[in-house]
């Protein structure tokens, strides 16, 4: 798209970003068909939203369940030490912001932890692990596709932002070991998502699994012996001539 057309959008506006337990957060989000005047003036939405702070935001977070995101990494990152596109070496300066349509992600390298957050997840923290390096096929807003390959703190934010567009949220990826705690955590902070969200239907499934333990220990009222009595009641053969 031309620069005259991005530039007679109207003034952005911040939108209300949704929180955890909203069904749109669990929503696989449709790929982008055109990039209209329409989008871009919610990508510009998006972008001023995200100014507010944080450093991604995918479509689905502000209501519309659609491949599109904007990341927005300060270049003064010093975890990013490798980043190309189309297999040209470049800076976060460069690129950022970075707004993107149908993102395809191929991530690689070892697994590694980082504290993550979320905009839609306010107030709770956790150490997640990811890969360390991306791979991502990227449709551009002026319809260019290109191929990004990057670590760091970019390789984990596309990761996180693109999760988003599947229905994936950062707590699904936490350890064994700090689940109860962070669930302990949004039960605080969110407690009206556990009447929708994928939590509160694992409980009443965990729920269900004790209750059929219980049941299955309870002794087994003894099986009703049969009737002798009317057995032998019952009409006898006919006797054949």
């Amino acid at each position: 798209m031309s620069h005259s057309f991005i530039h007679i959008i109207l003034s952005a506006v911040i939108l209300d970003i949704l929180q955890y337990g909203h069904p749109l957060l669990r929503e696989e989000c449709g790929p982008v068909v055109h990039i209209n005047r329409d989008i871009l003036s919610f990508l510009d939405d998006m972008q001023e939203t995200l100014a507010q702070g944080g450093i991604g935001l995918a479509a689905p977070q502000v209501g519309r369940p659609i491949q599109l995101v904007t990341i927005n990494i300060p270049s003064t990152d010093a975890t990013t030490t490798w980043l190309e596109v189309d297999g040209c070496p470049t800076t976060l300066s460069r690129i950022m912001p970075l707004n993107f349509i149908n993102p395809i992600l191929h991530p690689f390298g070892k697994k590694v932890p980082y504290r993550e957050g979320c905009l839609s997840i306010t107030k709770v923290y956790a150490n997640v692990m990811r890969r360390s390096c991306v791979r991502a096929v990227l449709t551009m807003m002026d319809g260019r596709t290109v191929t990004m390959k990057c670590n760091g703190l970019l390789a984990r934010c596309l990761q996180h932002e693109v999760d988003h567009l599947h229905g994936g949220l950062f707590t699904d990826l936490v350890s064994p070991g700090d689940h109860d705690k962070v669930i302990r955590r949004l039960r605080l902070t969110h407690p009206d998502a556990f009447e929708e969200d994928d939590d509160s239907y694992a409980r009443r499934m965990k729920e269900k699994r004790r209750a059929h333990a219980r049941e299955t220990r309870m002794p087994q009222p003894p099986e009703k012996q049969p009737d002798v009595q009317a057995t032998n009641l019952s009409p006898p053969f006919t006797a054949l001539p």
